[in-house]
């Protein structure tokens, strides 16, 4: 009986053996050969008094049809397996940058390529959607000029600074039209000056207006966003401005001069924030960013092939001219800076000089803004 019930199901035998290993892969599972002929063994034994090359010959396309899911169920779930892995043993560090200024160091310096994490990139057209998005928690860290931070932390907003990087207050420049005749900031007055409101625009203007002892409202303010204020310069609507890189080697390629840049007057400081949920939970990986992006800063300053290198990458990404890339990135330096007391200080001169011009309608003590303890993921980077 044994040899006759063998002799019968030799057809079967493959079928059953490879329709239990596809289901048991299917189930995240493996059974050996011997087990799955074991089975095989077992199923044949209760069916060993019936006609099992009848059963097997009706019982087929049904088989047929089970092996076919089951082995698409095991390829699918061993396709998505490998990435499921990848994805599961790196962290994700989701990062506000503007215009691709940061993304593009990063590429070009390969400053993230051994990073334990992946970075999302999100990208923004300036400073204040930046920082509202980390304090929405839609980013984990972000990438903006000070004023919009120092604005939003005077509302009591739990953000955080744990990184300062500074452009060369050579490229934060107040322009005048190629239509006026203004060469001073003493030739401002009565003029119109466009802005944005609680940026270095509106610092510098500010802060110049006061070093010449002229009172702020010595001219009018047209306040606008850094490109629309471009443009308003361009075609003569407002007499001047004050604006930053790449606005900078634009106007002044179009006739615009300079009347005064924001050396000696404002800092033309930038932060890293974040908040401090974000900081509870993902500490070492914000140290380890921070550190890798004072290492792709030091890269960029090292030798002038580097900042070709990353202005290439940027002009690539933003469809610009790369000869603008290269002036700007060439003029504004960019350097990341330690949470000194020195930095701090400046920052609490600005929040002041808001509340001294109305733009803040009260002030406050930054130093509560700054998470000084990520200094030592930047002192560890030298």
């Amino acid at each position: 009986m044994t040899t006759s019930a063998f002799r019968a199901a030799e057809p079967v035998n493959p079928v059953l053996d490879a329709f239990i290993a596809a289901s048991a892969i299917a189930f995240g599972l493996y059974v050996s050969p011997p087990s799955r002929a074991a089975m095989v063994r077992a199923t044949l034994a209760r069916s060993a008094k019936r006609d099992l090359r009848a059963r097997a010959r009706n019982a087929w396309p049904l088989w047929r049809t089970r092996l076919r899911r089951a082995t698409a169920a095991a390829l699918s779930v061993a396709a998505i397996l490998p990435f499921a892995g990848k994805a599961a043993d790196k962290p994700v560090l989701v990062v506000g940058d503007q215009a691709y200024n940061a993304q593009s160091l990063f590429e070009a310096s390969g400053a993230l390529q051994d990073a334990p994490y992946t970075v999302s990139w999100k990208q923004f057209p300036a400073g204040t959607p930046v920082i509202e998005a980390v304090n929405a928690g839609a980013l984990d860290i972000g990438l903006q000029g000070d004023g919009p931070v120092l604005f939003l932390a005077a509302q009591g907003a739990p953000v955080k600074v744990i990184g300062i990087y500074r452009d060369s207050p050579d490229s934060v420049v107040l322009l005048a039209g190629p239509h006026t005749q203004i060469k001073t900031v003493a030739d401002l007055k009565g003029k119109t000056v466009a802005i944005t409101r609680g940026g270095w625009s509106q610092q510098l203007v500010q802060a110049a207006l006061t070093s010449a002892g002229l009172p702020l409202d010595a001219v009018k303010y047209s306040y606008l966003a850094s490109v629309d204020s471009a443009a308003a310069l361009q075609a003569g609507k407002v007499d001047a401005t004050a604006t930053w890189e790449p606005y900078v080697t634009r106007l002044r390629q179009a006739g615009a001069r300079t009347v005064v840049t924001a050396r000696g007057l404002i800092a033309a400081q930038s932060y890293l924030s974040t908040t401090q949920k974000v900081i509870d939970t993902k500490r070492e990986l914000l140290g380890d960013f921070v550190q890798r992006y004072q290492r792709a800063r030091e890269w960029s300053l090292a030798d002038p092939r580097h900042i070709e290198r990353y202005a290439d990458v940027w002009a690539g990404k933003s469809r610009v001219d790369p000869k603008l890339a290269h002036q700007w990135f060439s003029t504004s330096r960019i350097r990341y800076e330690p949470l000194t007391d020195a930095a701090i200080a400046e920052a609490q001169k600005s929040v002041d000089d808001f509340v001294k011009t109305g733009t803040l309608t009260k002030g406050f003590d930054v130093r509560g803004l700054f998470d000084t303890s990520f200094n030592k993921f930047t002192q560890a980077a030298r």
